[in-house]
């Protein structure tokens, strides 16, 4: 394999080799358990519902399923990744998450089946997640990492922009059984062959067993990198951006409806645009400057946006605000991972940040809801993001400098 150009800054390490990792990992976002599951179960719910005669939030149900098994097995893909070849977890959670979707497609009619099957889609597809593209990407990229992780990252934002209006067009045409036949198509014939013939990383070490090892892996272990501030200032800054933000997205519409601000719709509709946007630019800035600093700034901006919506002022304004911080979330974590922490426990440790993550997303959308409904109203509901937004964005600015790595432990 070429050998990479650690000295000419992203477009150095793109072209000595890293592109094939880094469209592997674009590939892979778009078609991964972080994306499309999320993004375009919206389509089939109405479908679904009348088909089995069941209420809305019943087919959504599924989702909380999915999280409950994303929070379950995350530490255990991590511990995988970090002890076996990434590029196999990939390939086989892949395989996996291709199965679920054929098993959704399948569904008799059964509430608890259909929960079930959603609870299996995230035991099987976990390391289809950014833990797997993220981790070869911070292995393939040093000078450009940032940039790499905003580019490969934002394969989430692709499917929010792309992925719903595609599906929605098979489901018209042939049914919502065809829609998840068409996920798992895609997954098959697509994620897996590029997973399969882009995503290797041989003159990296893919496991703790290989003979040689060209690039040594220095960092933490995880039972050191818990005792570090490090850690639990990142787990608490992004836990609360996303109760904040991925709560606050899916309420965007009732909210503004009941704030009496037209086209909701359409100004939720900017949010795929907008997190494509983030994770480029954040990316960029990330290489450049101090990255807690730079995430601190997008959330207080976000922060300072929902204040002006609690009035009812710059709607757009607040939308893709919340766009540009969930789009830095991602390809943040996986950079203060490895600048924090290092190499050597990678797996593990944005493993559990991303359990906390996801635990995050799957109770903030329904508490920010029930909220809405009982007593704080939009107005209140929007300030009390604005107070998370501020914790957050304190924790970040908490995290100081990065350590020296020349003080972790020599290559385990």
């Amino acid at each position: 394999m070429t050998k990479l150009d650690r000295t000419g800054g992203f477009l150095g390490e793109a072209s000595s080799g890293g592109w094939k990792i880094l469209l592997a990992g674009v590939i892979g976002m778009i078609l991964g358990i972080s994306a499309l599951p999320f993004y375009t179960l919206g389509v089939f719910v109405q479908p679904v519902a009348n088909d089995f005669g069941w209420s809305r939030t019943m087919v959504v149900s599924g989702l909380t399923f999915q999280m409950a098994g994303t929070v379950l097995v995350a530490w255990l893909a991590g511990w995988m990744i970090d002890r076996y070849s990434v590029r196999k977890i990939a390939l086989l959670s892949q395989a996996g998450l291709a199965l679920a979707f054929l098993l959704l497609a399948l569904q008799d009619g059964s509430l608890w089946l259909w929960q079930l099957n959603w609870f299996i889609l995230a035991l099987l597809g976990i390391g289809t997640s950014p833990m797997s593209w993220s981790r070869g990407i911070v292995e393939r990229f040093e000078s450009g990492r940032g940039l790499a992780l905003g580019i490969a990252l934002s394969g989430s934002g692709i499917t929010a922009f792309a992925g719903p209006p595609l599906i929605e067009a098979i489901i018209e045409a042939y049914g919502w059984r065809a829609g998840f036949y068409a996920l798992a198509g895609a997954v098959t014939l697509i994620g897996i062959p590029s997973t399969w013939f882009l995503f290797r990383i041989s003159d990296q070490r893919e496991a703790r067993g290989a003979a040689t090892t060209a690039v040594p892996l220095t960092g933490l272990s995880f039972k050191q990198a818990l005792l570090t501030r490090y850690f639990w200032l990142i787990l608490l800054a992004f836990c609360t951006i996303t109760f904040a933000v991925s709560g606050t997205i899916p309420n965007l519409v009732p909210i503004m409806q009941t704030m009496g601000i037209g086209q909701a719709a359409y100004y939720v509709s900017l949010i795929g645009i907008a997190i494509i946007i983030s994770r480029l630019i954040s990316g960029y800035l990330i290489d450049r400057f101090w990255a807690p600093g730079v995430a601190a700034m997008l959330v207080l901006i976000a922060a300072g946006a929902c204040g002006l919506l609690s009035q009812g002022i710059a709607p757009a304004f607040a939308v893709i605000s919340l766009g540009v911080a969930a789009g830095a979330e991602f390809d943040l974590i996986a950079f203060l991972c490895a600048r924090y922490f290092g190499m050597r426990a990678y797996g593990r440790i944005y493993a559990w940040l991303w359990a906390g993550f996801a635990l995050s997303t799957g109770t903030g959308s329904i508490t920010i809801a029930y909220f809405l409904e009982t007593g704080l109203g939009p107005s209140g509901v929007m300030l009390a993001v604005v107070g998370a937004l501020f914790i957050a964005a304190a924790a970040l600015l908490g995290l100081g400098r990065y350590p020296d790595p020349r003080q972790w432990e020599q290559p385990a």
